[in-house]
């Protein structure tokens, strides 16, 4: 066996604050320097050298929803997966998202058998794949799947090797996917950082599972909308949400007489973007998250409305 050797995809040098980039270095010491405790560190040991540079050199694009460089016109898939110590169980879960409205939610469990399947790593890798068979269902040609198990992506792609019969499956099914048309566009969104999706998706793999959540999207909804496709999805919501009711939004109808979606949605922009200053006076070290779950649009109205306030 020869001397292994360690590379580097993502890490950070701490003592410099700078980013580190597919290098290759000899020791684990080493290595550890940049990838220990760095969020995201992608990293891997080959004994070939020539494998190691073939890593950092053929690695699949996995974009990061915080840079916010996803396509945005096309159907969002947001995945997750959960697991039950007690039970031995696992599950996945599926939100799909058009325009920001949720079209679609689903979650299924299933036994986890310590020979085919690695805890929730199985559900995520399932959800990923009944994912995409919706996305295809609906004739997309283009679908971006948001996840926060790397291994979504090098699992599917071929990157990672498969050990788990889980991530043989999936790997054999995606590929099918893959190869029947429809490109499939993978994008990393931080777990439990109050993205309303991914906690959606997240949630409703504890539901099924009879594992206790955080409440995050009640919480949410009990100060801000959100739009869906129809009262089925409202239900799926409603399960996970029961005081947030009012603010979950079948598209198309109204929420008072004589007062159309897109009033209600500006009347309730307003009300939440005061909210976020109000909660700044209160506690300053909390409003990054209020802020984070805004899109992109909603951060430009933000700015426009603090203008506005302030008479700039």
């Amino acid at each position: 066996m020869g001397k292994k050797v360690y590379a580097i995809k993502e890490g950070l040098n701490s003592k410099t604050n700078e980013k580190i980039e597919n290098i290759i270095v000899d020791t684990w010491a080493e290595c550890l320097k940049y990838v220990k405790g760095v969020k995201g560190a992608k990293y891997k040991s080959f004994e070939d050298r020539n494998d190691a540079e073939k890593f950092l050199n053929d690695a699949p694009v996995i974009l990061d929803k915080i840079n916010n460089n996803y396509p945005k016109d096309i159907l969002h898939i947001y995945v997750d997966g959960s697991y039950n110590s007690e039970t031995m169980e696992y599950s996945y879960g599926v939100v799909a998202v058009k325009d920001d409205v949720v079209v679609h939610i689903e979650s299924g469990k299933g036994k986890s058998d310590s020979a085919k399947n690695i805890r929730q790593i199985a559900g995520e890798l399932e959800g990923a794949v009944k994912g995409c068979q919706y996305a295809q269902s609906l004739g997309e040609k283009r679908v971006v799947i948001f996840h926060d198990y790397i291994g979504i992506c090098y699992h599917a792609t071929g990157f990672w090797d498969r050990k788990e019969e889980s991530s043989k499956q999936y790997y054999r099914k995606m590929q099918e996917l893959m190869k029947s048309g429809i490109e499939v566009i993978f994008v990393k969104v931080d777990s439990h950082t109050g993205d309303l999706f991914n906690e959606l998706v997240d949630e409703k793999c504890k539901e099924i599972l009879l594992i206790k959540s955080d409440k995050v999207v009640e919480k949410w909804l009990l100060k801000n909308p959100i739009y869906v496709a129809s009262d089925a999805v409202k239900s799926q919501i409603c399960s996970i949400a029961t005081k947030g009711e009012a603010n979950i939004i079948v598209k198309g109808q109204n929420t008072r007489q004589g007062i159309s979606i897109q009033q209600d949605t500006k009347i309730k922009k307003d009300n939440s973007f005061s909210e976020i200053v109000n909660e700044y006076t209160k506690n300053p070290s909390d409003v990054d998250r209020l802020i984070a779950n805004l899109s992109s649009k909603e951060k430009t109205n933000f700015i426009t409305y603090l203008l506005e306030t302030n008479k700039v």
